[in-house]
């Protein structure tokens, strides 16, 4: 991490702001501190004490400046810098009442110039200087207000002139030890609340293992860094008739256990459970290569021990199928297929563990077959657009709708789904032309309507020098505004080529674009994309709903984003009650198969196969 606080994620920013207050309060008064001393020493005359008083109070705030910056020693030297300016302070100025140089300055500035020196202390300490301040208003005031002043000693009215700015004084203090004491306790549930959101999202709740999305964010950093690793799905055998004969308690305690073992092997440096029986790790490393077949095994046979329960022992076996990074494919998307495929040739052949082989494992819809058959597809209308309403939260009108690309109608045994086709349409060079395609159907049918249209963008389109200029074309030639477009990024696509993204996006929202992070929920790097990103708005990833602690998740994420100034949407509304937490809890807009599914523009669209 950065050592400067002037930098940094949304989350650091509520954690940093007692340093960044100090930093800019000692910043403030070492200005204010320079052009007192010029006034007094022009209006006075430069004395030896005067310049000491100036070197003290800089050397001081300079320090204060410095830990707050740094973040080094910063609670000690803010704390006993605040200390030392606020009692020399009053030193010096009972000093120089007790010689008879007091000055109707003094008390003024003793009144309030305090203050911002304790705003980083304990509500405790605030309430200590609290007392002590009011005890030497009182003090100063009766003693030396008669001096200065010219009030008679021992009047009533001097006594009551004393208290009257010793409990002004105190008061002062006492109610900012108060705002302080409250907005801790805000800040400390806001950053529990972001915290407890992160960790959810990144963690499989049943047994604590990294879930699907955390993965894929280590897989994605690997591969930008071009590590040399290996990825391996795991899925268990004969577990869903032991789930199902002996009870979901069972079937969860073999799941726990399994993941305990799989923590336990240290040549996995990273474990994940994608989803109900499946499991994937990753191995790093260049030693990798002439053991890894005989290290699987190893964890293999360990992971299928028998597992002791309160009333058998039951045992399940393992299907492992591992790809590896450099070797056996040419994208993250290439590679996590590899492995799936090898993992279900293992499987099929009564488990075990197996290594990709291209010439064994059919890649499906990656295949050169499908790719003909994309690029037939592409001229044959087959890629369509479909549209899915996004709505008010609160009145339920029609805000937008989200634009989605299907394949209809293929000779395939089943129609591809978008994660299928797209990498395709990726390699091919060809996804300008499914955006063209699906934008002008979906333009031309949007046309005479009001609302936005949502667009998905990879990551190749976004740093493409071309992506504006077919936008723009586009919408000129079906005569639909720029105003309408709302562009959605994910983080994943966010992180590659970081200053191009922000470069087009930048560029996007001059032309009247609006700006979304989908998927927004995922973990910490969305936090710090908040930062730097041209946003709008932020759609929320379902897995914030499916969370354990879902209400106060979903609370906080909407509040933050709003405190950023975005809009809010909720996605995976798939009930009522779905939509109406989601419409209590403050957002915006709201989208998912309970709103509405995606539906062909194009009336005459028929399945003739089943669609993913």
């Amino acid at each position: 991490m950065s050592g400067g606080f002037l930098s940094g994620t949304k989350t650091r920013s509520v954690e940093d702001r007692p340093r960044r207050m100090a930093f800019w309060g000692a910043i403030a008064a070492i200005g204010f501190n320079t052009l007192l001393h010029l006034v007094i020493v022009y209006s006075e005359g430069m004395t030896l004490d005067r310049v000491f008083d100036y070197c003290f109070y800089s050397l001081v705030l300079g320090a204060i400046a410095w830990s707050s910056h740094t973040n080094r020693y910063f609670d000690s030297i803010t704390k006993l810098g605040a200390a030392l300016i606020f009692f020399h302070m009053w030193g010096r100025t009972f000093y120089m009442a007790a010689i008879g140089q007091g000055t109707v300055f003094s008390l003024p500035i003793l009144m309030f110039t305090p203050l911002w020196l304790i705003l980083n202390n304990t509500f405790r300490a605030l309430m200590l200087y609290s007392v002590t301040q009011s005890v030497f208003v009182y003090l100063y005031t009766k003693n030396f207000l008669l001096e200065i002043y010219g009030i008679a000693p021992g009047t009533l009215m001097l006594e009551a002139y004393s208290v009257t700015l010793a409990i002004l004084s105190a008061t002062m203090v006492t109610v900012l030890a108060i705002m302080t004491y409250a907005r801790k306790k805000t800040d400390d549930r806001l950053l529990k609340l972001i915290r407890e959101k992160e960790q959810l999202a990144a963690e499989d709740p049943l047994t604590g293992l990294h879930n699907r999305r955390a993965f894929m964010e280590i897989i994605e950093a690997l591969w930008l860094k071009r590590t040399e690793f290996v990825v391996i799905f795991l899925d268990l055998d004969r577990f869903k008739p032991l789930n199902d004969e002996h009870g979901h308690a069972i079937g969860d305690l073999v799941l726990k256990t399994i993941s305990q073992r799989l923590k336990r092997e240290s040549c996995l440096n990273a474990v994940a459970r994608l989803g109900g029986d499946e499991f994937a790790a990753i191995i790093e490393g260049p030693w990798i290569k002439d053991y890894l077949q005989a290290n699987n095994e190893t964890v293999h046979s360990r992971i299928t021990a028998p597992i002791e329960t309160e009333t058998m022992n039951v045992t399940v076996g393992a299907s492992m199928g591992y790809a590896h990074a450099l070797n056996d494919a040419a994208s993250v998307g290439e590679l996590l297929h590899a492995a799936d495929k090898a993992m279900m040739r293992c499987k099929a052949n009564g488990g075990g563990v197996v290594r990709f082989d291209p010439e064994l494992d059919d890649l499906g819809p990656l295949s050169s077959a499908s790719t003909e058959l994309f690029r037939s597809a592409l001229k044959n209308d087959q890629i369509i657009p479909a549209l899915q309403p996004i709505v008010d939260a609160r009145s339920g009108k029609i805000l937008g709708h989200e634009l989605l690309a299907r394949w209809v109608n293929s000779s395939l045994p089943r129609d591809p789904n978008p994660a299928e086709f797209i990498p395709i349409a990726e390699k091919l060079g060809l996804l300008n032309e499914v955006l063209r395609l699906t934008l002008a159907g979906a333009m031309r049918h949007l046309r005479f309507q009001s609302g936005f249209l949502a667009i998905n963008v990879s990551p190749s389109q976004l740093s493409a020098s071309s992506f504006l200029e077919l936008l723009k074309s586009t919408a000129l030639e079906n005569q639909f505004p720029m105003e309408r477009i709302e562009i959605e990024i994910t983080e994943h696509i966010a992180f590659r080529n970081l200053e191009t993204n922000i470069q087009t996006l930048e560029a996007a929202r001059r032309l009247g674009c609006t700006i979304s992070l989908d998927d927004f929920g995922s973990g910490y790097s969305s936090l710090s994309l908040l930062d730097q990103l041209p946003l709008d708005k932020v759609k929320l990833d379902r897995s914030i709903q499916t969370a354990r602690y879902r209400r106060d998740v979903l609370q906080a994420t909407i509040r933050f984003a709003k405190e950023l100034g975005f809009s809010c949407c909720v996605e995976g509304i798939e009930t009522e009650h779905d939509a109406r937490t989601a419409r209590l809890l403050g957002s915006d807009q709201m989208q998912g198969y309970w709103i509405g599914a995606p539906e062909f523009i194009y009336p005459n669209v028929r399945y003739l196969k089943n669609v993913s």
